[in-house]
């Protein structure tokens, strides 16, 4: 298996460089921006990569928004 490194936060544009696990909220450098999210929508690329592996996760994101299965766990 390959070494897990911790995500690394870029100041000057104010996203991250890699995916928090079950945190689908941080903007990630590398994928496309956000729209609005609409409850019951789609989920987008950041949140399904976030959660896999847990649908509860997933299930929250789309459900209700803002919402996180480990509360206070914001990066």
């Amino acid at each position: 298996m390959l070494p897990v490194s911790a995500p690394s936060a870029t100041a000057e544009t104010g996203c991250t460089n890699g995916v928090v696990p079950l945190n689908p909220y941080v903007v990630n450098c590398n994928l496309p921006s956000r729209g609005s999210q609409v409850i019951g929508a789609a989920p987008d690329a950041g949140a399904i990569i976030a959660c896999r592996h847990s649908p509860i996760c997933l299930s929250y994101y789309v459900n209700y928004p803002g919402s996180l299965v480990v509360p206070g766990y914001r990066p």
